[in-house]
Parts: C-alpha cells; sequence; structure tokens
C-alpha cells in the first residue's frame, strides 16, 4: 500500500512537472530587437513663481519623478524611423535608450515536459500493476477460503449424516430387540422360534462375509495372473530383444532402449506403450499447466531412444519462448522450429509441405516425428486456417503410409482445434489418440489423464479410460536413455 501511494503521487508529480515544463518552456520573452526607452528632459528652471522656481536641482528632480522613471518598449525599426513623433519634435537629448537584442525560444529544453510525463506514465502504470497483482492475490485467497469452508462443511455434514445413520440403525436394532421380547411375552411366538430366526439371520450374514472374501480372492488371483504375464512378456522381450510392431523399424539392441520398453509395458497394462508405437497422430489435450508440452516431449524422446527416429520439425508460434523451456531437449536433436514469434504464415506454409510430403513418402521410408504445438488458436488465424482443414483432414488417413509420426498439442479436442474440419468427426474420434492431461489449479499438472482412441482385446475403441502418468515420463527422466544411445 506504501508503494502504491509513492507511485501515485510520483505519477501526478511528474505530470504537474511536465505541464509547468511545457508551459514555461513554450513562453518566448521577446523574440525581436527592442529599443529601451526612458523620457528624461531637461529644465533651466527659469520659472519665476511655483513650487521650486529658484531651486534648479529640486525641479529637474521632480520632472524625472514623473517622467523619466517609467520605461517604454519600442521595436527598433519604429523607433530609427521616428513613427512615434508628434507634430512637435523632441530633442534627441530628452531620451535615454537601450538595446534589448532578441532572446531565442530554448526549444531543447521542451523535451524536459515530455520526459516527465513519460516518467508519470511509467509510475502510473507500475502502480496499476502493482494493484492487478494484489486485486488477483486477493481474488485467490478468496476462492481458496471458500474451497476450504466448503470443504469442511461438507466433512462436518457427512459426519453428522453418518453418525446419524448409525444412531438410527441402533435405535431400529433396540426397537427389534424389544418388540420380539414383548412379542415372547405375549407368547405371540416361542422363544425357540425366535431363536431360530436369530440363528438364519447370522447364517445369512455368514455366507454374505465369505462371498466378500471370495470376491477378495478373485481380484488377487487376477492381479496374480497379471503380473504372471507381465514377467513372461519380460522373458519374451528379452529373448526376442525387443521387436516392436512396426516392421520397418527395430528397436536398438542397447539396455537403455530395452530397459524403457519394460517401463513402458509393464504401467497399468502398457497403454504408455501402445501410445508410442501406435502409427496413429497423437493429440496431447489440456488446459494451461497441466503439462501437454512435457508429455508431447516425453513421447518424441522415447521413440528417438528405442526406434531412433529423428524428430525432423517443431512447428510453434510461441517456440521462441519455448526453447528454453518445453523444448529445451529436444533442441540438441536438431530438428527445425518453424512459426516462431506468432508466424503464422511460415506455419500455414510448413502444413501445405506436409501435406504434399505425405503424398511423396512410402510406408518403406525411413520414418521420421514432427511437433505441432498450440493447433487450438490456427484455424482462427487468416494466414494459416485454410491450411489446418487440409492438415487435419490428411492426417486422418495419410500419415501412416507416408511413415510420419504425429504429435499435436491443444486445449481441448474441438472443431476449432482440428481446423474446423467438417465430415471427420467420427474419423477424428478413432483414427487418433487423445489424451487429456488435467492441472491443478492452472499450475501444476496432475498425475491422472484421460485416454481415448486404443482398442481393447476385444476389438472395441477405448473412450475416456482413466489412467497415470508416471513420474519417470517426464523430458529430464528421459534423457538419460538418450544419451546412453
Amino acid at each position: 500500500m506504501k508503494a502504491q501511494s509513492l507511485l501515485k503521487v510520483g505519477a501526478v508529480t511528474a505530470l504537474l512537472l511536465g505541464l509547468a515544463s511545457a508551459y514555461y518552456y513554450g513562453q518566448t520573452p521577446h523574440p525581436y530587437q527592442f529599443t529601451e526607452v526612458r523620457f528624461c528632459p531637461t529644465t533651466a528652471n527659469k520659472r519665476t513663481f511655483g513650487k521650486y522656481y529658484n531651486k534648479p536641482t529640486q525641479s529637474q528632480s521632480a520632472l524625472d519623478n514623473k517622467y523619466c522613471r517609467f520605461k517604454y518598449r519600442l521595436l527598433t525599426e519604429v523607433w530609427k524611423l521616428r513613427q512615434f513623433n508628434d507634430v512637435v519634435s523632441l530633442p534627441d537629448g530628452a531620451f535615454i535608450t537601450s538595446d534589448l537584442a532578441p532572446s531565442e525560444n530554448p526549444s531543447l529544453w521542451l523535451l524536459v515536459a515530455p520526459a516527465f510525463v513519460w516518467m508519470g506514465y511509467y509510475c502510473w502504470a507500475a502502480k496499476d500493476e502493482i494493484d492487478n497483482e494484489s486485486s488477483f492475490q486477493r481474488l485467490e485467497y478468496f476462492k481458496t477460503a471458500i474451497k476450504r469452508q466448503g470443504l469442511i462443511t461438507r466433512t462436518e455434514r457427512d459426519l453428522q449424516s453418518h453418525e446419524s445413520e448409525r444412531i438410527k440403525d441402533k435405535h431400529k436394532k433396540d426397537i427389534d430387540r424389544r418388540a420380539d421380547n414383548l412379542l415372547v411375552k405375549e407368547r405371540y411366538i416361542s422363544l425357540e422360534e425366535l431363536q431360530q430366526q436369530y440363528q438364519r439371520q447370522s447364517e445369512l450374514e455368514d455366507l454374505q462375509f465369505d462371498n466378500t472374501k471370495k470376491q477378495f480372492a478373485v481380484a488377487d488371483s487376477v492381479a496374480d495372473k497379471s503380473i504372471a504375464e507381465n514377467l513372461r512378456d519380460k522373458r519374451k522381450a528379452d529373448a526376442e530383444n525387443i521387436n516392436p510392431s512396426s516392421e520397418t523399424s527395430q528397436a536398438p539392441q542397447g539396455t537403455s532402449a530395452q530397459e524403457l520398453v519394460q517401463l513402458l509395458k509393464n504401467h497399468e497394462g502398457g497403454w504408455l506403450w501402445d501410445v508410442i508405437e501406435s502409427t496413429k497422430p497423437v493429440w496431447v489435450l489440456g488446459g494451461q499447466g497441466s503439462g501437454k508440452s512435457s508429455f508431447a516431449a516425453s513421447i518424441v524422446m522415447c521413440r528417438k531412444a528405442i526406434f531412433d527416429w529423428n524428430i525432423t520439425s517443431i512447428v510453434d508460434a510461441h517456440g521462441h519462448k519455448n526453447r528454453a523451456k518445453a523444448w529445451k531437449l529436444l533442441i540438441p536433436l536438431e530438428p527445425e522450429l518453424i512459426g516462431e514469434r506468432n508466424d503464422y504464415l511460415a506455419i500455414g506454409e510448413a502444413m501445405d509441405e506436409a501435406v504434399q510430403r505425405w503424398s511423396d513418402r512410402t510406408e518403406n521410408d525411413t520414418p521420421i516425428q514432427t511437433l505441432w504445438d498450440e493447433l487450438t488458436q490456427l484455424s482462427m488465424q487468416d494466414d494459416c486456417k485454410e491450411s489446418v482443414k487440409r492438415f487435419v483432414r490428411h492426417s486422418l488417413t495419410d500419415v501412416r503410409k507416408a511413415a510420419e509420426y504425429l504429435v499435436c498439442i491443444a486445449h481441448a479436442f474441438t472443431n476449432a482445434a482440428s481446423g474446423n474440419a467438417e465430415g471427420f468427426n467420427d474419423l477424428r474420434q478413432t483414427e487418433t489418440i487423445q489424451i487429456k492431461r488435467k492441472s491443478k489449479n492452472g499450475r501444476a499438472p496432475l498425475n491422472h489423464a484421460e485416454i481415448s482412441g486404443l482398442y481393447d482385446d476385444d476389438g472395441n475403441l477405448i473412450e475416456d479410460k482413466r489412467v497415470t502418468v508416471p513420474d519417470w515420463f517426464y523430458p529430464d527422466s528421459l534423457l538419460r536413455f538418450i544419451s546412453n544411445r
């Protein structure tokens, strides 16, 4: 608050100084040649009567005090031409003159005014920035307090509800027991029959308990089976030196590649391995701070480490910012960075070249990788919106036969993100893999995600399956697999 007050005072002061400077230095005292004239007539005091008639000095002083003390400024040209003369000419000795040279306008000093105005603007802008940051922090604190209070209130309500249910259940049992005792007392039911009912109820509860134990046993056996299958796959992969599904790409024989493949296969049924080896375009989706860029970079690094597929280009309108962040570990792989500083014309040309490249390349060519960032905004840019439509349409059908592996990044898998390519909704869902990342408060990525586009063992399309992203699936952690190549 103190800094804001100081900045406000500084802004007002600088603005006032700027206005004062503009007014003061803009005034020109006298831009022309002037002559300063005083009328100082002399007298011999020849009067024989009146005041000072016999005192010449006092008479001259009184005359000077009446006329000579006043100064008049005339243009020098007017003075020299005697344009002020009356009918009766006055002697030159009656005037005292002095020349006044013209003064120049100090135009250089006028720069002081805009300097002060700029200082005032800067101070006010700094104050506004502090105000905005303070307002944002207060809003965040308020939202946090609301969420915390809501959580506390819900927890208390749930506890009260649970406690009420328990009390109600206890009261019900007490009422049932008293009712049974009353029935026995009134001889509506015998004690032996009541004991039989209790025994049957106890047997039913025992059966339910045994059934629950069997369900846990089945779950354990399924988990043991999955572990055994994973171990079998590991032994088989070690024996076969890791053969990926692509017929034209062989995994390197290095231990690092084998270790990475096992990590991918052993995580949650191997969904990460299915993504890495798939020929479908991979779309990484999510809001700000959800880890989209790091996940996309991790896919590229895994394919480089396992299959030695080079990344040839990164198309990113904000590439000049992401060089030192998201793509810092991909830059050493020497991709071409296209579209930096919002060069949407270059991005459109890159998309047109990609479509042409897919028509020229074949499945037998050396596989390559390309990464396309911020596709959400491209369909709204005039320089590339038509190219985005063609790019998305052809990517759904042409990339597999062109041996090019695409990784695309967008905020959401909407028509705008896919270039408003009409009539391709079904293909988008079935011929792409979509991985939706999420964040906490728009800043920290969460470790769970949703995946669509893969197929299960029965050939059914998987949609919005909840998965987790392991901590080691991050560019910094994966760097060692590339460094050991």
